[in-house]
């Protein structure tokens, strides 16, 4: 206090003003060097709590129904091609991953995650819990592009994402068949369809805090590979074949 008081008087004689004034003026220079200190702090902590906040131990599939992605799985764990149909249920299960003759991975924990619409917020929750994610595309419909691009918007604007850094595999499946469209076939349309959709999107969100749900830089076009918010790659896969290089490379990147 007698510091505080000090301090009144030195202000009272240097300004020329009232004791009260000098009280007041001192009180205000002594809450904004708190305030000040307080958002330095808050920031240094804030970045180093960030910073150690690391990603889970999953691997996810996600993707359409029919795209592949349970056969992936399948393929993944028995080394072996499975008839699946549509599942509403996950599959989980923890298995050595086979990347070479004579090499394996793990065990790695893997969840085929259902490919129904209104189970994909639940979907959500799991990706704070991934170490990456493989999206199986089926690269055979061309009228399921527009699902899948709707599909990873939401996955691109999650906070998870963003803050983890959550690397994505694009596997365009069944590039066995004569009628798959290419990698840039597939990327221009799923660029084409979330352009269309931050379009309609920033005109219903005018006038209200958007930023968690933009994607992409504004004012330029949207690219997948240049304004992914996470590092995503893309590959063409065969589950049939099989011809799965590309993800037992991506899988093995991740846990090793």
């Amino acid at each position: 206090m007698e510091s505080i008081g000090g301090l009144s008087a030195s202000l009272e004689a240097n300004l020329g003003v009232g004791s009260g004034t000098a009280q007041v003026f001192t009180w205000l220079v002594i809450l904004s060097v708190c305030y000040l200190l307080l958002q330095i702090l808050q920031a240094s902590f804030g970045g180093i709590l960030k910073k150690s906040r690391a990603r889970g131990n999953l691997t996810l599939l996600f993707g359409q129904c029919g795209a592949g992605k349970t056969a992936l799985f399948f393929r993944l764990r028995d080394q072996e091609e499975v008839q699946s149909v549509s599942s509403l249920n996950p599959i989980r299960d923890s298995f050595k991953v086979k990347v070479g003759e004579e090499q394996s991975i793990g065990p790695i924990e893997i969840v085929d995650y259902p490919g129904h619409l209104r189970y994909r917020n639940k979907a959500n929750e799991l990706v704070k819990e991934a170490r990456c994610i493989v999206y199986v595309v089926d690269s055979d419909d061309k009228q399921r592009l527009k699902d899948v691009a709707e599909h990873l918007y939401e996955l691109m604007t999650l906070k998870d994402i963003f803050e983890l850094q959550t690397p994505l595999l694009l596997a365009l499946n069944k590039c066995d068949l004569t009628s798959a469209r290419s990698e840039k076939y597939v990327i221009e349309e799923i660029e084409r369809e979330i352009e269309q959709m931050r379009v309609s999107r920033a005109a219903t969100l005018e006038g209200q805090d958007s930023a968690d749900s933009f994607l992409g830089v504004d004012g330029q076009k949207f690219k997948l590979l240049e304004h992914s918010p996470c590092p995503i790659q893309v590959c063409r896969i065969s589950v049939k074949q099989p011809d799965l290089d590309p993800v037992l490379d991506f899988i093995q990147q991740h846990y090793t």
